[in-house]
């Protein structure tokens, strides 16, 4: 997919997020087709650069917009993974199981892609006490929990063909403050696949 390089300074946080960020995004999390590293670099580039343009005017900060589309797109994004369950509960917990592999793949690029997001904002915002920001990590896996975890729990709790004290954990580990690699690794309902 051939990157679109736009004004970042000048271009309102949508703007920025529909051009320059969220087809990435879509790609990566649905991983239709890997991403190259140019556009890998482009897209890490223009994260840079939207937060950094903050410091070059005084009084302007594009962060907590950019932030804002992030968010809004998590809670979109998950939604439609849980609006999209099979109507047949017997293939929920193997659908779940699917889409958590690559939801969860596909958020350890995205974080890596805006980055310069997490340090610039989030990173600051907590050295300064303020909690109430999320990693993009966070925010996404956040969504996941609310619109997929909690939405099919009950169905998942009726079929037959899962381990419910392993449905209790990995609703543990959506209770702990924030996933770590070993809580991904072991939130399949089933086998895990092979990374």
């Amino acid at each position: 997919m051939p990157y679109k390089r736009s004004l970042y300074v000048a271009e309102p946080a949508e703007q920025a997020w529909k051009t320059d960020f969220e087809p990435t995004m879509i790609q990566v999390l649905a991983r239709s087709l890997p991403i190259t590293f140019e556009t890998h670099s482009a897209v890490y580039s223009a994260a840079h650069n939207y937060v950094s343009s903050s410091r070059s005017k005084p009084g302007v900060n594009p962060c907590p917009d950019l932030y804002a589309q992030v968010k809004l797109f998590f809670a979109q994004y998950t939604e439609r993974i849980g609006a999209a369950a099979p109507d047949d509960d017997a293939t929920v917990p193997a659908y779940y199981d699917a889409e958590w592999d690559r939801f969860s793949r596909g958020v350890k690029v995205v974080n890596r892609l805006l980055e310069p997001l997490n340090k610039y904002l989030i990173n600051r915002a907590r050295d300064t006490g303020s909690k109430d920001l999320l990693t993009v990590r966070h925010l996404a896996f956040d969504g996941w929990k609310t619109n997929v975890f909690e939405r099919l729990h009950l169905r998942l709790e009726n079929a037959d063909s899962i381990d419910k004290t392993r449905l209790e954990m990995i609703r543990s580990s959506f209770a702990a403050e924030e996933l770590n690699n070993e809580d991904l690794q072991n939130m399949h309902l089933g086998a895990a696949p092979v990374s």
